[in-house]
Order: structure tokens, then C-alpha cells, then sequence
């Protein structure tokens, strides 16, 4: 009875699974029009001395806010106030304002169309509505000098 049980198992895991094919987020091409303001957004546009970083979100929001447990795009862009000025390095996480969730962290890297992409993904939690808080830490580099600019953004999520 054992070794019937054990084959049947063993067929059925053979039959009813399938490799899973990762994909790159390389692969994916978003388009800028896919990138939004979200309605609860603390900020789109944050003013610092050296220029405006602009954030924005690709998932389509529900009520404003993102879907917790689905893969979801941020894009930051900068507009500087100097020719010079270029982004040497962002440092970035989430971390949740409403009820501790630990640090996720963020990593952002070229995009399309002068953008900075990062892709992530938020956990459930028991509220339905919760407040995430977005942290950057971007080095600009203005000549031969590196200024560090600290900022934040506030945004909900709604539990599936």
C-alpha cells in the first residue's frame, strides 16, 4: 500500500509540476505614461537645494493605493538646478509608518528616459489600509564635491 502511495505521489508531482521560468525585470519595458502620482502620496515632487526628484508608481492603484503582495515599480527622476549635477549613488528602503514591518530595501537602477527604476513588492498586513514610508538617501555629485540629500515620501497600501 506504501509503495502505491509513495509512486502515485511521486507521478502526481511529475504530472502537476512545472519549472518556473524567472523573469527579468530587464525583460519588462514600462512605458512613462505607466508611471503616476499616487492620490495618496505624501509628495510627487520633492524640493531639495540642489534640484526636484520626482516619484512616481507603475501598479495600477486601487483607490489610490498600491496592492500589497503584487510586484510594483517606482521611478525616480531627478531635475537638477546645475548642468554638473548627477546622481553618484541612491540608498533607499520602505519601512511601514502605521505598524513596524522591519526595512525593505529599495534598489534603483537606470531606466528609461532619464528615470531611475526600482522594483518591489509589499507584504500583507492585518490592516486593511496601511502607510508605508519611502526613504532616500541620494549623493549628487557637483564638480569635484558629493552632497548627500536625506528625503521621504508617505504612501498607502491596500490589502488584497
Amino acid at each position: 500500500m506504501n509503495r502505491i502511495f509513495v509512486f502515485l505521489a511521486f507521478i502526481f508531482t511529475i504530472i502537476a509540476c512545472k519549472p518556473v521560468t524567472p523573469v527579468s525585470t530587464n525583460d519588462i519595458k514600462l512605458q512613462p505614461s505607466s508611471f503616476v502620482c499616487l492620490a495618496s502620496q505624501s509628495q510627487c515632487r520633492v524640493s531639495v537645494d540642489t534640484g526636484h526628484f520626482d516619484i512616481q508608481f507603475s501598479q495600477v492603484a486601487q483607490e489610490g493605493k498600491i496592492k500589497t503582495e503584487l510586484p510594483f515599480y517606482i521611478q525616480l527622476h531627478f531635475d537638477a538646478l546645475g548642468e554638473k549635477y548627477k546622481i553618484q549613488s541612491i540608498a533607499s528602503y520602505l519601512e511601514g509608518k502605521s505598524m513596524f514591518m522591519g526595512k525593505i530595501p529599495v534598489f534603483f537602477k537606470e531606466g528609461q528616459n532619464n528615470g531611475i527604476v526600482a522594483e518591489s513588492l509589499l507584504a500583507n498586513c492585518s490592516e486593511d489600509v496601511m502607510t508605508w514610508r519611502l526613504w532616500f538617501t541620494v549623493k549628487i555629485l557637483i564638480a569635484d564635491k558629493v552632497q548627500q540629500q536625506d528625503f521621504f515620501i508617505d504612501f498607502d497600501s491596500q490589502r488584497l
